[in-house]
């Protein structure tokens, strides 16, 4: 990991379990991930899928997540970039602790290494937020990728002529009339065929675990 980057972030659940159960594992999720990374992470893209999860993330430079957080303003880019990941994954395992406790599971629900894969230019960024957007079709779980409610594609479609021109994913696009006319081109990184791990997310998806219940 290095500042001034952006990344695609991914982990699956540990096996063939879900990772969110029900909607509102979704909204903690994301909220979670938010307060622990702070502004430490920049996040212009997400899709959250019932076993695994999508995110593109942006790393501010050094001098911004010094000015940002205090917490980085001794730390050279090694130890900024650790802080991060720390922080990252103190954000999966806070979710974990309230899955389990909720669910009254026990043990890691997401796999041990969450993967970042640099992404190259603006291009890529392009690519890589389409390819997030458009999980739930690949996935065969909608038709269209403004009818899954766990991503950031809806969130964009719904943004106001004045926010889209101000918003930076969107202009990087070139508007939101840009915006839509990529998203609906084919998607241009590689997918692979769906695997057996996907055929097991389309027959658990739904299923509800029994809730811990007070006794």
């Amino acid at each position: 990991m290095e500042t001034g980057k952006h990344y695609h972030v991914f982990n699956h659940s540990n096996g063939f379990e879900n990772i969110f159960s029900e909607a509102r594992n979704y909204h903690f999720f994301l909220t979670r991930l938010l307060l622990k990374t702070g502004s430490s992470v920049r996040l212009p893209a997400f899709c959250l899928m019932p076993n695994h999860f999508h995110l593109a993330c942006g790393i501010p430079e050094l001098d911004q997540l010094r000015d940002r957080d205090p917490s980085f303003g001794l730390l050279d880019e090694a130890a900024a970039c650790r802080l991060i990941a720390r922080r990252f994954s103190h954000a999966l395992n806070s979710y974990t602790q309230a899955y389990n406790h909720t669910y009254d599971r026990m043990g890691s629900l997401f796999r041990q290494n969450t993967r970042w894969k640099e992404v190259e230019d603006d291009a890529g960024l392009c690519q890589l937020i389409h390819y997030i957007h458009a999980n739930p079709v690949h996935h065969g779980f909608v038709r269209r990728m403004e009818d899954w409610p766990y991503s950031s594609y809806s969130i964009y479609r719904s943004m106001g002529t004045a926010e889209a021109r101000k918003n930076p994913v969107m202009r990087l696009f070139g508007g939101m009339d840009g915006f839509i006319r990529y998203h609906e081109q084919e998607i241009l990184l590689k997918i692979d065929k769906p695997s057996q791990e996907s055929r097991m997310l389309k027959m658990q998806f739904g299923v509800k675990q029994k809730k811990k219940t007070d006794k």
